[in-house]
C-alpha cells in the first residue's frame, strides 16, 4: 500500500511545480502565499482521494487533473478553456514523465512496474527523479508558450542547479538500486535526494518573485518619472499661457484704439471679427486652480484635434487640496484612458464634472466607449496591447487615490455606450 507521507509530499511538490508552471503563463489573483495555501489545500485533497482509491491509476490522473484546474481557475487570471487546456497539457507531460521514470527504474533494478507502491524508498527515489525531471520540462514549456514571463526570463546559467541535481538523484537512485546498499544510506539518499528537488524549486520561486517586484519597481519608477515630466510640461503650458494673454489682451487694446479712430465701416468689421476671435482664443478655464486650468485647456485642444466633444463644469470644485503631481497622476491617467476611448468610439463624447459631496470631492468622468471594459473582480485591465506595462497608470490612479483616502467607483451603460467612473478624494491637505 502507498506511504500516506509519500503520497503527500509527492502532490505538495506537484502544486509547486503547477505553481511555478501558472505563474510563467498568467497572472496571479492573489498574493503568493495565499495561492500556494490554496494549492496545498486542494492537492492535498487530491492526495487524500488517491490514498482512499488505492492509487488507481485512472483515478488518480482525473484527481490530479481537477485540482490542477482548479487551482489555476482560483489563483490566476486565465479564462476556463485556458486553465483547462494548459492543466491538460500539463497532466500529460507528468504522466509521461512518471511513466517512462518507473519503466526506466523497473528496467535497471529488475522490479515490478507497480513495486513502488509497496517499497516507500523505491517509490521516492521514482517519484523524485520524475518530478526533477518534470520540473525542467515545465520550465522549458513556460518559456516556449510564454518568454515575457519573469519564470523564463531566469539566467541559463541559473538551469544549471535543477541540471545538475537532477543528474544527481539518478546517481544516488542508480546506487541505491543496489542489492549491497544498505537502507540506512538509501534513506539518507532519498532524504538528500528530496531536499535537492525541493531547493531547486524554491530557488526558482524565489528568483520569479524577486524579478517581480524589481520590474514593478522600475514600473513605479518610470511612472513617476512620466508623472514629474507631465508637470513640468503643465507648468510651461501655463508660462505659455500666461505670456499669450498677456499679448492677446494688448492687442485688443490696440485693436480698439484702432476702432476708435478709423470711420471706415469695412476697416471696423474686420477689426470687429480680429477681436472677436482674439477673444475666443484666450477664453480660459477659470477655477482658481492653475493646474486644473491647464490640464482643462490642454484636452480641449487635444480633444478638438482628435473630433472629441468635450464638455467639463469645474467651478465648484477645483481639487485645490490635491499636489499637482496627484493631480496630473489621477486626472491625467484617467483623462488619458478617456481620450483613448472616446477617440475610437462613434459618439466621441467626453464629461468631465466636479462637485462637493459631504467632505469629499467628487470628479465624474464620462466618455463614449462602443466596447465593455476588460475587468477582474472590481479592477479595470488595460486594453493596450502589452497591459503588464500600460496598465500600471490605473494602478497609479488607484494608488494615489488611496493616499487622500478616497475611493472609486466605475460602471459601463450599454444602453448608450458610455463609461462613467466616479472619483471620491477626502478634503484634506496632506502635509
Amino acid at each position: 500500500m502507498l506511504n500516506p507521507i509519500a503520497s503527500f509530499c509527492v502532490y505538495w511538490a506537484e502544486m509547486l511545480i503547477a505553481y511555478t508552471y501558472f505563474s510563467g503563463i498568467f497572472e496571479q489573483r492573489f498574493i503568493t502565499s495565499k495561492c500556494i495555501s490554496i494549492g496545498f489545500l486542494l492537492f492535498s485533497i487530491g492526495s487524500v482521494l488517491n490514498l482512499v482509491t488505492g492509487n488507481n491509476t485512472t483515478i488518480n490522473f482525473c484527481t490530479f487533473f481537477l485540482a490542477t484546474a482548479i487551482f489555476a481557475l482560483c489563483c490566476f487570471r486565465g479564462t476556463k478553456i485556458q486553465s483547462m487546456f494548459y492543466a491538460f497539457i500539463l497532466i500529460v507531460m507528468n504522466a509521461a514523465l512518471e511513466a517512462i521514470t518507473i519503466s526506466l527504474s523497473a528496467y535497471i533494478t529488475g522490479n515490478a512496474f507497480l513495486d513502488y507502491n509497496s517499497d516507500v524508498l523505491l517509490f521516492l527515489f521514482e517519484a523524485i527523479c520524475s518530478k526533477g525531471v518534470y520540473y525542467l520540462a515545465v520550465l522549458v514549456t513556460i518559456k516556449i508558450i510564454n518568454p515575457a514571463s519573469n519564470t523564463s526570463k531566469v539566467p541559463v546559467n541559473f538551469l544549471i542547479y535543477p541540471v545538475s541535481s537532477t543528474f544527481c538523484l539518478f546517481i544516488f537512485w542508480r546506487i541505491c538500486a543496489q542489492p549491497w546498499c544498505p537502507s540506512q544510506v538509501q534513506l539518507l539518499m532519498a532524504i538528500t535526494g528530496g531536499c535537492l528537488f525541493a531547493s531547486s524549486i524554491f530557488l526558482f520561486i524565489t528568483y520569479a518573485r524577486q524579478a517581480e517586484k524589481d520590474s514593478e519597481a522600475m514600473q513605479v519608477k518610470s511612472e513617476l518619472m512620466r508623472l514629474q515630466t507631465e508637470q513640468s510640461y503643465y507648468q510651461i503650458l501655463d508660462q505659455q499661457n500666461q505670456q499669450l494673454m498677456i499679448y492677446a489682451h494688448d492687442a485688443r487694446k490696440h485693436l480698439a484704439a484702432i476702432q476708435a479712430l478709423n470711420e471706415d465701416p469695412q476697416i471696423n468689421g474686420y477689426v470687429t471679427e480680429l477681436s472677436r476671435q482674439l477673444t475666443d482664443y484666450t477664453r480660459n478655464c477659470h477655477s482658481g486652480n492653475k493646474l486644473l486650468d491647464v490640464m482643462i485647456n490642454k484636452y480641449m485642444i487635444e480633444c478638438e484635434i482628435r473630433g472629441i466633444q468635450f464638455e467639463y463644469d469645474v467651478k465648484v470644485c477645483n481639487l485645490a487640496q490635491l499636489d499637482d503631481i496627484d493631480l496630473v497622476a489621477i486626472l491625467g491617467n484617467l483623462m488619458d484612458n478617456a481620450v483613448t476611448a472616446a477617440e475610437q468610439s462613434k459618439k466621441k463624447t467626453i464629461s468631465l464634472n466636479t462637485v462637493h459631496r459631504n467632505s469629499y470631492s467628487v470628479i465624474i468622468l464620462s466618455n463614449s466607449c462602443n466596447t465593455p471594459p476588460k475587468q477582474s473582480g472590481s479592477c479595470l485591465i488595460s486594453t493596450k496591447p502589452d497591459a503588464s506595462l500600460h496598465g500600471f497608470g490605473l494602478k497609479s490612479v488607484v494608488k494615489t487615490i488611496r493616499k487622500y483616502q478616497g475611493d472609486y467607483e466605475w460602471e459601463y451603460n450599454s444602453d448608450n455606450n458610455t463609461f462613467t467612473v466616479t472619483v471620491m478624494i477626502a478634503n484634506i491637505r496632506l502635509i
